[in-house]
């Protein structure tokens, strides 16, 4: 997935479960605690006798100034109704939207609720009852709309309506300036697990760097959700990539190591490809060994003191990134 500048009126993260093609922008200008505009509320000074003055004087009464407007505190319920209501307006009076994990607002057109768009709600519920089962700390504070295209034609369709361009990735994006994730799932609902991890990993943890969050969210892209609670990834379409590389002339480019301290813009740049697969295949062997969330969580708790991640990486693996290399490339080549 790339995260690239937007065509759109905002930056977006673009997913993929099968190219993998994102983009990211700012974060929301911030709220204080309640959804409500941080101003302060202290009074003017009063003007008052001196200490030590020889006579007292005049008091002065301080002029009261109206009080700035405040922003109404954030009503998720309200957003959810309103966004379910302009979904209506833009797909048509039968399209069904859907309240999943308190959060998303699901959005299936007219005539496209049937198997497909509920095989897709359910696989929502459990991967968010896996992925806020001692992986996230945090979700969102606000809703999010998912409108769930059940082909191309559909899919393309609402972009040329929304935002007068085609849509910016074959199989999906999101974008955060909106809080609108809009996906083809008639290519395979990878897409879907590999889009939400997105903003949980925004909420959560927002200094991340783009080959972390790439990194899991492509996890998922093959689901495996063996009970209630839990989830995890299986071997896809991205490993024949990294294969080749540590088999091939690019070994030197495909060592662990290099993702610690990675650009964003690099990550991005010449060897994308290569380097989701790296990603996803670390996170994948991470989460194999049951270190995972336990890295992710130290290095989120800890990002200020250890920005590149190594410093948790090497506590939680018993290993630096460098010499943990060759154990992770004889796991990936065995796969």
């Amino acid at each position: 997935m790339r995260l690239l500048r937007p065509l759109l009126p905002a930056l977006v993260v673009v997913l993929s479960a099968c190219t993998g093609e994102g983009r990211s922008s700012a974060p929301p200008a911030a709220r204080s605690p309640g959804g409500v505009a941080a101003r302060s509320a202290s009074p003017p000074p009063v003007a008052g006798d001196a200490p030590g003055a020889s006579a007292p004087s005049k008091m002065v009464e301080a002029s009261a100034e109206p009080a700035a407007p405040t922003e109404p505190a954030y009503d998720m319920a309200a957003d959810q109704q309103r966004r379910a209501k302009v979904a209506k307006e833009e797909l048509g009076a039968k399209t069904t939207a859907t309240v999943v994990s308190d959060l998303f607002v699901v959005i299936g057109p007219p005539g496209r609720q049937g198997g497909q768009f509920e095989q897709s709600v359910a696989l929502m519920k459990s991967a968010m009852a896996g992925f806020m089962n001692g992986r996230f700390g945090r979700k969102p504070s606000e809703a999010i709309s998912v409108y769930l295209f059940p082909n191309a034609a559909t899919y393309e369709a609402f972009c040329t309506q929304k935002y007068a361009a085609p849509c910016i990735a074959h199989f999906g994006f999101y974008q955060p300036g909106d809080r609108y994730m809009v996906m083809n799932i008639g290519l395979g609902l990878g897409t879907l697990t590999h889009e939400i991890v997105h903003p949980l990993v925004e909420a959560d943890f927002p200094r991340a760097p783009t080959w972390i969050n790439e990194g899991i969210a492509s996890v998922f892209e093959q689901p495996q959700i063996p009970r209630p609670g839990e989830i995890h990834g299986g071997k896809n379409w991205r490993h024949p990539r990294l294969v080749r590389a540590l088999t091939g002339g690019e070994r030197d480019k495909a060592r662990l190591d290099r993702l610690f301290g990675m650009r964003d813009e690099t990550f991005r740049g010449d060897g994308e490809d290569l380097h989701y697969a790296m990603a996803r295949y670390v996170c994948q062997w991470l989460d194999a060994r049951g270190k995972l969330w336990p890295f992710y969580q130290r290095w989120r708790d800890n990002v200020a003191d250890d920005p590149t991640g190594e410093k948790a990486f090497t506590e939680v693996v018993g290993l630096t990134p460098a010499a943990a290399h060759a154990v992770w490339s004889k796991w990936t080549l065995a796969l």
